[in-house]
């Protein structure tokens, strides 16, 4: 089979399309054929350097993927479905594990980081991570909107509401609302009554953002201070939470912006993964920092619910053909886009395959 193998650490020349051997199942597994997998920026972060523990090249990258199941091992009742994949693999055993919180077993894994994922024709995952969704094999345009949920629909519903304890009538900031993830933030944080500060980099997101219902959008490339407009907008009280899955020097930024007793739930780390704190602005004031920690499959299960059956938007900014997929990674390190950008399976490789569906 054909997958785009990463085998060192650097730019996209570390990254090719080759022929390896396809995958086989384990009595608990299936193997996938991938449809449509969407790309998040772990995808970048860990081609340029091993950020996550575990994580050893040869790769295939690929979290967020939905595809046909072709091949079983014991759980043969998939077969032929078409299944949207957790990325969280745990042993399902264990007390971590059936108190839902799956990211902290021992024997945790991710599909796309710590063991091969979808950026290929095949990939083998556990049974129990597959969700059956109806859906054809030839709706690209539902394969690509689907794909989008799981890493940054969980991810969302599990910061905002399960750690952030986000609460009807409350002011939360969030940071980034032109990606996936921040999208997803803002329609969840809206239909749970909360009132909503964007932030964004440059006057094209800023504009696009203004749509999503956000009371106020803030274009961080426009201001030397994005904290003190915040405090503006909220008469100098300051937001409740702020969602921080920014990390680095941000989440300094994010203390200040929370009102007396606030609290700051740090969900990632993609601009950097050490921050320098003034400690007064933590203890005086009595903020929190609230580590996102793990989603439970509850959460995944909600997200999917919500964006899956088209209660909230899936915003996509564009679809690539599988041999695409370094055109791909480039749109996602130009920090152009805005949404999730997906590349379909080799199934659409053909002369009647879907253009590119630029959305910016």
């Amino acid at each position: 089979m054909r997958a785009w193998l990463q085998t060192g650490f650097g730019g996209p020349e570390v990254r090719r399309l080759t022929e390896v051997a396809a995958p086989a199942p384990a009595d608990d597994e299936v193997t996938v054929r991938m449809l449509a997998v969407a790309l998040n920026r772990l995808d970048v972060l860990q081609r340029r350097e091993p950020v996550i523990p575990g994580m050893t090249v040869p790769h295939v990258a690929g979290m967020d993927l939905i595809g046909e199941v072709v091949a079983a091992g014991a759980a043969d009742d998939l077969l032929g479905a078409v299944v949207l994949i957790d990325p969280v693999v745990s042993c399902g055993r264990c007390e971590l594990c059936l108190a839902e919180t799956p990211t902290y077993c021992e024997a945790f894994q991710t599909i796309g980081s710590t063991r091969d994922g979808g950026m290929a024709e095949l990939v083998t995952v556990p049974a129990r991570n597959c969700t059956v969704v109806d859906v054809a094999t030839d709706d690209s345009d539902s394969l690509a909107r689907l794909a989008a949920v799981p890493v940054a629909g969980a991810t969302a519903w599990r910061g905002l509401l399960g750690a952030g304890g986000l609460r009807a009538g409350e002011t939360v900031v969030i940071p980034g609302a032109g990606s996936g993830l921040g999208a997803a933030g803002i329609q969840i944080a809206l239909a749970h009554g909360a009132d909503v500060i964007a932030l964004v980099s440059g006057p094209a997101k800023k504009t696009r953002a203004e749509q999503s219902g956000a009371r106020l959008v803030i274009d961080r490339t426009a201001t030397d201070d994005w904290v003190a407009e915040v405090l503006g907008a909220t008469d100098g009280r300051g937001a409740d939470l702020v969602w921080d899955h920014v990390g680095g020097r941000f989440l300094g930024q994010a203390l200040r912006a929370t009102r007396a007793g606030g609290r700051v739930v740090l969900s990632g780390t993609t601009d950097g993964l050490d921050t320098e704190l003034h400690l007064p602005d933590l203890y005086q004031r009595g903020r929190s920092i609230i580590g996102h920690g793990s989603y439970s499959r509850a959460d995944m299960a909600a997200a999917v619910a919500a964006f899956g059956t088209g209660r909230f938007e899936v915003v996509i900014d564009s679809v690539w053909g599988f041999e695409q997929l370094p055109e791909a990674e480039a749109r996602l390190e130009s920090d152009a886009f805005f949404g999730k950008i997906v590349v379909l399976g080799p199934s659409f490789s053909t002369s009647t395959a879907p253009e590119r569906k630029d959305a910016a």
